[in-house]
């Protein structure tokens, strides 16, 4: 194994409950964010897992990735959001998965008064999952 590559991940079960979230996360807007699995780590070389709670009103702001090469989606627990991936718009709701290309305009506001509930998925080979994030 190379230096530039991630150890081997360990396995393990990871709770909700034991992780505290961030709320101070640059254009998230009403979201709790606990992190559940950041690669580079020994719990994950690739796979990010973050699960977020979002007030009502609450999303990420429209925004893209320089300098990422990632491919990341968020999948609706709970709660209806209005997506914007490019152009195009949707509205998407509970078991709806919202992929994003991480070099076009994407992001998501919850719609409704009771908030979201959504898992992020992201995975990419050199473990940068997230970052370069150019809001507009």
């Amino acid at each position: 194994m190379t230096t530039s590559e991630p150890s081997p991940a360990r396995g393990t079960v990871i709770r909700v409950d034991d992780v505290a979230p961030r709320t101070d996360l640059e254009g998230h807007p009403g979201c709790a964010a606990y992190q559940l699995a950041r690669p580079p780590s020994d719990l994950s070389r690739w796979l990010h897992v973050t699960y977020n709670v979002f007030a009502p009103g609450g999303g990420i702001d429209p925004h893209y990735h320089e300098g990422i090469d990632a491919d990341h989606a968020y999948f609706v627990i709970e709660g209806r959001v209005w997506a914007q991936i490019g152009g195009d718009h949707f509205e998407v709701g509970p078991g709806g998965l919202m992929i994003f290309p991480c070099r076009e305009v994407h992001g998501f506001s919850v719609l409704g008064p009771h908030g979201a509930r959504i898992l992020r998925l992201g995975a990419a080979a050199d473990g940068r999952t997230s970052g370069g994030s150019v809001f507009v």
